[in-house]
């Protein structure tokens, strides 16, 4: 499992992005920040959405 936290790339984002891959939540995100009125998605831009992306654990694994 993946999540971003929106807000770190996203002002005034307040949503934490999950999903199974990287990919996925870039997509998402990517999708989020059109709501939030980005018109172009920046090279910076995806480099962020990619270096703030975090593996978790699922705690309820064993």
């Amino acid at each position: 499992m993946y999540e971003l936290d929106c807000a770190t790339v996203i002002p005034g984002c307040q949503r934490v992005i999950r999903a199974e891959s990287q990919a996925e939540v870039i997509r998402r995100a990517v999708a989020q920040a059109r709501q939030f009125g980005v018109e172009r998605i920046t090279p910076s831009m995806m480099d962020s959405f990619r270096s703030k992306t975090t593996e978790t654990t699922n705690a309820t694994s064993h």
